[in-house]
């Protein structure tokens, strides 16, 4: 780097022969207000000798002189070193200083491959000038600018430079400062860099113009020290790395760094160990990713305790890992640590910013909105939401969608840590039952969208924070909180609230039949059972025992679990004398054993089924009557008798099943697939054809693959039987898909062994 840079204006030259050194001190003494003989009477420094370290003359001062004068313009502890290690390069004999900053490549670097292809496409195209790396502390957001620099050398013969400025510290290095380290290491004589800083930003501008650099920014505090210091349009090119995405700067590109995928945590682990430490231990290779999160800091440092250890095995530290109040302890490896790198964001937060981050940790669910966050501190949810934008900013946080927020497993560890540290444990457990009392009677008032008559009243006492204005508002908000309205319920029982927990279970009956593979109906009925328990209601024991025997088997395919709970539940409403539970557990007996595909058992099935059909005419259930019959048509077909069944099925069609909005529709959708089945068995190929069709298309607009993909193998069979096998084999390769994905091993295997006869 031999050209200078044009002459600009400047409002005070540094004097022929000025040193960096000389160049800072003047800065300092400058932005401190004071004269060389102020300097000199804090600081004890001659006037001659202040004279002297600024026009360059005196080259390097000892470091008693560079303690004094610090103490003197009440530089902080970075400062001062800062302004050290210039005195130290001034002594150096020969040339000028080295760069203030090197970045350091690794060896085992891996994946980030797409955002090295960006960066390859940025810095070497004509448009952007700059790029901003940015994300949370830990993802390797300074390895990745080393790599960076690495693979583009060749683009940039004029080399490369870096300057660490500091972001995370309590004195982030100002830009003016920045300018002159930078200046030094592209090879400006420091005799020509101006004090102004507009005049030395404005030198900085024309060297990199003149030149083909590649210059790295490394860990920016914020707009204000950085933008000083981006190109022209032309030139050279800046990377920045940065936690925040440094929003205010104009002509960047922005690449967000996320974890690690999971196949580049584990080639990064077998990477830094090496074969003979991971050969064989996949499954404990897998779980350590995972127990760091896929976080590139935590898996350097499980890499470099497990290197640093030859007789530990990956599973041992998996076992140590895994309990979740010492991993964070467990992911040290001499000065590297994950709650280091997490305290660096938390202590450049305010306090109410503090505040939330902990009280997220409380959240019982994946990922959280404004109105739910606004419970944990009482702010209104636009504040909440102006809160939850800084965190994203500040790296701490991730916005998995519009509006949803979410903790990465270690930040949520290390939120419950300094929770526990800096506030009362009687305070939490306030915060803790205010938003699972805020999140089941929210959960409650959704539910009553879709209430059918006979349905409780509406939850006693303070309402919901969440009223639905519509059954379209109340399904979006069960759906986007469903991790959470779920999670509340163990804390909710564990707190003994348990005629709230119930009072949810019954306002969400009816909404259950819209999404009934959701496992976390699982969740809701059993606490519920064992609320009706624990308050000696046998009756709403029996009821809660019915749905969960429901949630086993229409939603898990669990049929065995799905027949002891309906039998427990029968039991009870037995001795209570309830006939309309009892015909519900006769209900899901049946189906269960006709589910159970045991053929001997189908005459009994049917005799259930009709127990429960005469028991839901005694109480005048019409929709559980429609239920039962279409499960008795269901026997009565397994049992050879599929004209019946037939006729049955036809005749229940044009019942209605209650005034719940969607459940008609669904019925009928239920009703549909049953006749076709009816038809196949019957042998009526074209009519099972055409029956199938009208059960296909609504199946396709809901939550029921599994149930899709039976009708897809049904059509596909009448297909074959009508000759149409190319459309056969196109509905049976989607049905194993759907069962596949569904996790019906046998069924897709099934499919699949269907797929081979059609060739």
């Amino acid at each position: 780097m031999t050209s200078h840079p044009p002459e600009v204006p400047q409002t005070e030259a540094a004097p022929h022969g000025g040193t960096a050194f000389g160049v800072m001190l003047r800065s300092l003494r400058r932005t401190a207000r004071l004269t060389l003989e102020d300097l000199s009477g804090a600081s004890g420094v001659s006037v001659r000798a202040l004279g002297d370290l600024e026009r360059g003359r005196s080259r390097g001062p000892q470091r008693r002189t560079v303690d004094a004068l610090a103490a003197a313009l009440r530089l902080d502890t970075e400062q001062r070193e800062r302004l050290q290690r210039l005195a130290d390069a001034g002594r150096e004999r020969g040339g000028p200083p080295p760069p203030p900053y090197l970045l350091r490549t690794v060896p085992d670097f891996t994946g980030r491959e797409h955002e090295l292809a960006e960066l390859q496409a940025l810095a070497t195209g004509t448009r952007t000038r700059a790029a901003v790396l940015f994300g949370p502390g830990g993802q390797g957001k300074t390895t990745l600018a080393a790599e960076a620099v690495r693979r583009l050398t060749g683009s940039f013969p004029d080399g490369s430079v870096c300057v660490q400025l500091h972001g995370m510290s309590d004195s982030p290095l100002p830009a003016a400062e920045a300018l002159v380290l930078l200046l030094v290491a592209l090879g400006h004589p420091p005799d020509r860099i101006p004090v102004d800083p507009v005049a030395r930003e404005a030198v900085y501008r024309a060297t990199l113009a003149t030149r083909r650099a590649l210059v790295v920014l490394d860990d920016a505090a914020d707009e204000t020290q950085t933008r000083p210091l981006l190109p022209d349009a032309e030139g050279s090119f800046v990377l920045v790395t940065s936690r925040r995405p440094l929003a205010g700067l104009e002509g960047v590109r922005r690449i967000r760094l996320g974890g690690l995928s999971g196949g580049e945590s584990a080639r990064l682990l077998e990477r830094i160990l090496g074969a003979p430490r991971t050969d064989g231990q996949p499954e404990a290779i897998t779980r350590l990713t995972e127990l760091c999160g896929h976080l590139p800091l935590a898996l350097r440092i499980v890499g470099n305790r497990l290197s640093s250890r030859p007789s530990w095995t990956p599973a041992r530290l998996v076992s140590q890992l895994a309990d979740e109040e010492r991993r964070l302890s467990g992911l040290v490896a001499g000065d590297l640590a994950v709650r280091g790198a997490l305290a660096l964001s938390y202590g450049q937060l305010t306090e109410p910013h503090r505040l939330l981050l902990r009280r997220l940790s409380l959240i019982p669910g994946h990922d959280t909105g404004p109105d739910l966050a606004a419970v944990l501190t009482g702010e209104d949810q636009v504040t909440t939401g102006d809160f939850l934008d800084l965190l994203v900013d500040r790296g701490l946080l991730e916005e998995t969608a519009p509006g949803r927020y979410a903790l990465h497993d270690l930040v949520r560890l290390f939120a419950r840590e300094r929770l526990d540290g800096e506030e009362a444990e009687s305070v939490a457990r306030e915060v803790q039952l205010r938003v699972t009392d805020w999140l089941l009677r929210s959960a409650s008032a959704a539910g009553r969208m879709f209430e059918a008559p006979g349905a409780p009243e509406p939850w006693a006492g303070q309402p919901a924070a969440s009223v639905p204005e519509s059954a379209a508002d109340a399904e979006e908000w069960l759906i986007a909180e469903r991790s959470n309205w779920a999670g509340a319920l163990p804390l909710m029982y564990a707190a003994g609230r348990h005629a709230e927990i119930l009072h949810t279970s019954r306002t969400l009956y009816w909404f259950s039949d819209r999404w009934t593979q959701w496992p976390e109906w699982r969740t809701l009925y059993s606490h519920g059972a064992r609320s009706a328990a624990d308050l000696g209601d046998r009756a709403a024991e029996a009821h809660q025992l019915n749905c969960l025997a429901w949630a086993h088997g229409v939603g898990a395919y669990q049929y065995e679990q799905a027949e002891q709970l309906a039998r427990k539940a029968l039991e009870l409403a037995t001795e209570t004398g309830d006939e309309g539970q009892q015909a519900w557990a006769w209900s899901y007996i049946s189906g269960a054993r006709l589910s159970l595909e045991r053929p001997a058992e189908a005459a009994e099935a049917a005799e259930a089924a009709a127990k429960a059909t005469r028991l839901f005419e005694a109480v005048g259930d019409s929709a559980g009557k429609a239920v039962s019959q279409r499960v008795l048509g269901k026997a009565l077909r397994e049992s050879g008798r599929a004209e019946e069944a037939l006729a049955l099925h036809r005749a229940l069609l044009d019942t209605s099943a209650g005034d719940v909005p969607g459940l008609n529709e669904f019925v009928q959708v239920l009703l549909r697939h049953e006749i076709a089945s009816d038809l196949l068995a019957l042998e009526r190929w074209p009519e099972a054809v055409a029956a199938y069709r009208t059960v296909i298309a609504p199946l396709a607009r809901r939550d029921l693959d599994r149930f899709q993909a039976q009708a897809l193998t049904g059509l596909a069979t009448a297909l074959h039987h009508c000759g149409e096998l190319p459309e056969a084999r196109e509905h049976l390769t989607r049905a194993h898909e759907l069962f596949a994905a569904a996790g019906d091993t046998a069924s897709a295997a099934e499919t699949a062994a269907a797929i081979e006869r059609l060739g």
